[in-house]
């Protein structure tokens, strides 16, 4: 609620509409001058760009004192957030009018202001306002907020006021952004150069020199110092929030034990870039012995963060480690190990199971490999002009199966060798007892969690939970989480993925997994039900010796090669990317195994990505047809020319328990739902039932069991007996015609013959 006071007319204007107000009490103004804590751009677009032909902002921030450099220099990683949305969005009226001049944005570069005032202009007339009002949303229309206001003639004395009082405030500011910036930093030939420019520009402007003029922003050493002694303790950095640690991070960068700006660095822009990368998080304060204390301990390590096309080790806020770009000298004999040693795990998965699964395994891997990249590809079919959308990557992948299937060997140990993480997860370390402040359940903890590190900023490597319940996926709380994180489309930054190990067993209720397709699309689902065959000691060595050979060398490989391939992408590149979104993946490890004439080994698993909605469910389904009852679970029925088969409800009762999660509409609809849409085998259900197309059916099961029960029901027996009868009657009818055909022609001889 906003209330005005109208000392003009000296009366106050309670639940004031702004907009309004000013438009009342000025005819059309063209000029906005403001004076704000804190804005943004859509609120500068759409409320001050559509009213007024020149606006000048001054944005400032509150407090004064030694947590000011912090502060400052946050406003100065901010103003990257500016240039980017001009340099992606050349067309907006953000852009435009930047660069046209009428916009003009400035911010503190000395003492730091809490200023709130606004003055319009029109050729002759003011309005002034000044308060507690901020330009943002939610200030102008949901806030409690005042504001004093006062109108004229701009020949008033009281107008000359208020313009020095603009004045003061523009004389603390430095240019936070104007035409002759916004062309220059457009100039950059990708988003990463473009943010080093910002950042160097930004850097370039700080100085600690008291009487700086222009666009400097200042400094005092004696603050820095007081500043960098006060936080840079362990002990304090546990106390500070994300953002307060990545500033104190920051300011150590840049400064010596002085107070001054270090000048021994030959790109201190790109130093800083850099570390704004380092994941952010709130460490918690208290500790309790055995328990865990803070979200990030159980995020992978080494941190992987995306930098300038190429990744890099990083550690967390607060360790005094370098960080590292990953970097690759594989090549030769070493690289043709190494990729035998992908191909080999693949193989065990597909050679020494009774039922082979190495397509899994393979697409797994790819999956694993690539996934540091992912965020670039959801951008990409973001901006595609095809019907691929930035959900159609899934960010998570789900190793799902029966006991003693390889999951956990393949998504847990082999995945943390390849890729060198030291740390990936059991599903038990997520039990509230394990927490210094609790959780509610495990299910709600692990959503929470991943929450948190999807949405923390810079990781790229993927978290793995191994064995966790299944039934998370059928959570509202996690079907919301999932469908956000992939839906997102400001999260158009590097990002994380994820990978869960979960056991299958149909007749538990907890072991039930959403089979949704909006779920199943986001959560790439790959099976391992076969188990393993053969020798079980030659199996065990096996084993062994690929767990004894993995390690992250051609990870590393892959990383390297991936940045040279998303550094340029060609339109054909980008359509075939469309088209399989491993593509990228595929195409280094082909070209890589091409050299060494291996790519044979895996051509048959890099044709078509793995697609679970044509596996899961097929037994299942077998065995409940095999015990259907035709007549009251199973009725067929000519339908457009083609058979079908009515499943009624009550079948689904033989494969139900009677429990809340697993009676027989519950099962009917999982059945329903096991049904892939791609084959056209059934379009919906009812309460009822539904009904399938047979030929469909039996395709998906690659079987005739449907078919089978048909020709051995009483329904195709009717069926044969009325087609023969018609075929009967058909055959009598041409026998009678065909008769009276040579009757006829009979007589028409014997009367030529007496007429002879």
């Amino acid at each position: 609620m906003l209330d005005i006071l109208d000392y003009t007319k000296q009366e106050l204007v309670s639940n004031a509409d702004f907009w309004q107000f000013a438009q009342s009490h000025i005819e059309k103004p063209t000029e906005f001058k403001g004076v704000s804590f804190v804005s943004s751009i859509k609120f500068i677009e759409e409320n001050l760009l559509s009213r007024y032909e020149k606006v000048t902002l001054i944005l400032g921030l509150s407090d004064n004192g030694t947590n000011s450099i912090g502060q400052r220099l946050a406003q100065l990683t901010d103003r990257n957030e500016f240039v980017k949305y001009g340099y992606q969005h050349r067309d907006s009226e953000f852009t435009k009018r930047i660069l046209d001049g009428s916009l003009k944005l400035y911010f503190t570069k000395k003492n730091l202001i809490h200023t709130k005032m606004y003055l319009l202009t029109n050729d002759k007339d003011y309005l002034s306002f000044a308060g507690s009002m901020n330009l943002t949303e939610a200030a102008v229309n949901r806030n409690l907020e005042q504001l004093d206001c006062d109108y004229g003639k701009q020949t008033d004395k009281l107008y000359q006021c208020h313009l020095q009082l603009f004045e003061d405030n523009y004389k603390q500011a430095a240019t936070f952004l104007d035409a002759k910036q916004m062309a220059g930093f457009i100039k950059a030939k990708n988003e990463e150069q473009l943010q080093i420019n910002v950042y160097t520009n930004s850097v370039d402007m700080i100085t600690s020199k008291e009487d700086a003029d222009g666009d400097t922003v200042v400094l005092a050493p004696a603050e820095v110092k007081q500043f960098k002694d006060h936080n840079s303790s362990d002990e304090e950095m546990k106390q500070l929030s994300a953002k307060e640690k990545l500033s104190v991070a920051q300011t150590v960068k840049l400064f010596g034990d002085a107070g001054h700006k270090k000048r021994n660095l030959e790109n201190i822009g790109k130093e800083l870039y850099s570390l704004t990368q380092v994941i952010e998080h709130t460490s918690r304060t208290n500790s309790v012995e055995g328990k865990i204390n803070r979200e990030e301990d159980l995020y992978p390590k080494p941190v992987l963060f995306y930098n300038n096309g190429q990744l890099f080790e990083s550690p967390r806020v607060g360790n005094n480690v370098k960080s590292q770009v990953l970097k690759s000298d594989l090549a030769d004999e070493r690289l043709q190990k190494e990729l035998q040693l992908f191909s080999d795990i693949a193989h065990e998965y597909d050679n020494y199971k009774e039922v082979g699964e190495g397509w899994q395994a393979c697409d797994f891997m790819c999956f694993l490999f690539e996934a540091p990249w992912l965020w670039k590809i959801r951008n990409m079919y973001e901006a595609s002009n095809t019907s691929k959308s930035r959900e159609d990557v899934p960010l998570g992948v789900a190793l799902i199966g029966q006991g003693r299937t390889g999951k956990s060997t393949l998504g847990k140990r082999l995945a943390a060798k390849l890729t060198g993480s030291g740390n990936f997860l059991d599903g038990g370390v997520f039990d509230s007892k394990n927490y210094a402040l609790g959780k509610s359940n495990i299910n709600m903890t692990i959503t929470t969690v991943l929450s948190d590190y999807m949405y923390s900023n810079g990781p790229v490597n993927p978290m793995m939970i191994d064995d966790i319940s299944p039934d998370l996926t059928t959570r509202p709380y996690f079907d919301r989480f999932i469908k956000e994180i992939t839906n997102n489309r400001s999260l158009t930054q590097p990002i994380p993925s994820f990978i869960f190990t979960m056991n299958r067993l149909e007749g538990d209720s907890k072991s039930q997994f959403s089979l949704k397709p909006e779920i199943m699309r986001r959560l790439w689902y790959l099976s391992f039900e076969s188990t393993f065959s053969g020798d079980a000691n030659e199996r065990e060595d096996k084993l062994n010796n690929l767990l004894s050979r993995a390690n992250d060398k051609l990870y590393r490989y892959c990383q390297v090669e991936l940045a040279k391939f998303f550094d340029d992408v060609s339109p054909t590149t980008e359509q075939l990317i469309e088209k399989d979104f491993l593509y990228p993946i595929k195409y280094v490890l082909r070209q890589a195994m091409e050299q060494f004439d291996m790519f044979d080994q895996v051509k048959g698993y890099f044709a078509e990505n793995y697609d679970y909605s044509l596996f899961v469910g097929r037994n299942d389904w077998t065995m409940l047809i095999n015990q259907a009852k035709i007549g009251s679970d199973l009725t067929f029925i000519k339908q457009d020319g083609r058979l079908k088969a009515q499943i009624n409800k009550q079948l689904f009762n033989k494969v139900s328990d009677n429990t809340a999660r697993n009676n027989g509409s519950m099962m009917m609809d999982r059945y329903f739902q096991y049904l892939p849409r791609k084959y056209r085998i059934s379009y919906q259900h009812t309460s009822t039932g539904f009904i399938v197309d047979v030929q469909n059916f039996d395709q998906w099961l690659n079987s005739d069991t449907l078919e089978q029960r048909y020709n051995g029901s009483a329904d195709a027996k009717n069926a044969r007996d009325i087609d023969n009868q018609v075929k009967l009657t058909e055959a009598i009818t041409q026998l009678t015609e065909a008769t009276k055909e040579k009757n006829k022609r009979h007589h028409l001889f014997g009367w030529f013959k007496n007429r002879g």
